[in-house]
């Protein structure tokens, strides 16, 4: 079987197990809001309780509307994403598709659904449609393998980009990626192709001259098969590349890193909404954590300390001291034995660190009062982490870029890893959410951030 024939019966299959959890969702939230004896003793229903066949006809009409929603919210385009962007996606679809639903109840006359109902819809489609797709997901993938094995894909081309793609290659265990660092002549490079099955190429254009290029297209596309250009302009800006137009010509824009107009608002309102949640929810762990400080030694319960921020601009950053009040007279001579290479201190068994202060950090809860440090605006929920002054002073130009946007509590590098990273990991994960900004990336980082602690992985 053909890979787009597969691809195009597994898109099928998507489109038959969405139509299937929403069909669900629908059952089960009538069965919820005017059948479930516990619900509607919280939530009477007032108004009586209306026939199923008016909220079946109501779906039938529904459907067809949340494909091609689901369509525009991209759930039908990369059938190899991941759980995590999957979760995204498809809270966005079902929360596009909750949005029109409500509004067009507001539009029909004469007929009234219930709202709490539609909201039950909402939440039990996401609940069914996330596992049966990601199952269907799995079943494809095996079947993928087995059928027509993995997906080979040719490489060519050196420098920055090369290693960008070797990384990100190495993850991909559907794709088996051969690299070249020139191109062969043309009879060599079509035996290649043949003998090797390649499904894709790949070139990298700053190393591979433009008249090379189209001569290459040219002989994959006789053979029908994609052929991609990564431009030499990725090798000093790659993710800071977006496609425009100039006069009717397709130009290269750089666009900036720092978040600005609506990208701003959005990220600024994400940030004040869940950060006051949080302040109230956590309210009474806060007071027994400040109480076990003050009982564990001596100081102060909060610590504060000057780091660099959004453009370079210091600020007053908030934690819970977990270490003994005079620890920063100490720090000097326990710089040499720290447990990370580069202008950064770590250090797996600090002495200055306290009993219940080693507790609070294994778990993070030590970052918790930067709450206050969102909500005055000098840090975001997600961001890369803020750097005390003497270490942001060792700062090359490529680290700098890092200083572009505001600093978070928690960021990439924290769920991947965190202090068991090196510097340079570090920075090039918290360049990568740069050049990637999206409020999904954001919820994908807050989302992964729990397991990431309760794992204690790299966590001093």
């Amino acid at each position: 079987m053909k890979r787009q024939t597969f691809r195009l019966s597994f898109l099928a299959s998507l489109v038959c197990l969405d139509l299937g959890g929403l069909t669900l969702a629908m059952e089960g939230s009538y069965w919820t809001r005017f059948l479930w004896a516990p619900f509607l003793r919280i939530f009477p229903a007032i108004k009586g309780i209306p026939p199923l066949d008016l909220y079946h006809q109501g779906l039938w009409a529904l459907l067809p509307l949340c494909i091609f929603v689901f369509l525009y919210a991209g759930l039908y385009n990369d059938v190899l994403v991941s759980a995590y962007d999957e979760f995204i996606s498809v809270c966005r679809g079902v929360l596009l598709c909750s949005f029109l639903v409500m509004a067009m109840t507001f539009a029909i006359h004469g007929t009234e659904y219930s709202r709490l109902t539609i909201g039950l819809w909402a939440i039990y489609s996401v609940v069914l449609i996330y596992p049966l797709r990601e199952f269907d997901k799995m079943i494809f993938r095996r079947f993928l393998l087995w059928l027509a094995g993995p997906e080979r894909v040719l490489v060519i081309g050196k420098g920055k980009a090369m290693d960008a793609i070797r990384h990100v290659a190495s993850k991909q265990p559907f794709v088996q990626t051969t690299f070249l660092e020139s191109l062969p002549d043309d009879e060599s490079f079509k035996q290649r192709l043949k003998s090797h099955q390649i499904a894709e190429v790949v070139l990298l254009q700053g190393h591979i001259s433009s008249a090379t290029i189209l001569d290459t297209a040219k002989i994959c596309e006789h053979y029908g098969i994609p052929c991609r250009v990564v431009p030499d302009l990725l090798e000093m800006r790659r993710g800071e590349i977006i496609m425009d137009g100039f006069c009717g010509l397709p130009t290269f824009a750089i666009r900036s890193l720092s978040l600005y107009g609506t990208n701003y608002v959005l990220k600024r309102s994400f940030d004040i909404f869940l950060s006051t949640i949080i302040l109230v929810t956590f309210s009474l762990p806060l007071l027994v954590i400040a109480v076990l400080i003050k009982l564990d030694s001596k100081g102060v319960v909060f610590y504060t300390q000057y780091r660099m921020g959004f453009h370079g601009k210091k600020f007053r950053l908030y934690k819970f001291r977990t270490m003994d009040a005079d620890a920063d007279d100490h720090i000097e001579e326990l710089k040499k034995q720290s447990d990370r290479p580069g202008p950064v201190f770590k250090m797996k068994n600090d002495p200055r660190v306290t009993r219940v202060g080693q507790f609070l950090r294994n778990f993070s809860l030590d970052e918790l009062p930067q709450i206050i440090n969102v909500l005055k605006g000098d840090m975001s929920l997600v961001g890369p982490r803020p750097q005390v002054l003497w270490e942001a002073a060792a700062y090359d130009e490529h680290a700098k870029r890092r200083l572009r946007i505001k600093p978070g509590i928690t960021g990439l590098w924290q769920v991947s890893g965190r202090a068991a990273l090196s510097y340079e990991e570090m920075i090039n994960l918290d360049i990568f959410y740069l050049e990637n900004w999206s409020l999904g990336l954001d919820l994908k980082i807050l989302i992964r951030t729990i397991p990431a602690i309760f794992a204690k992985e790299g966590a001093y």
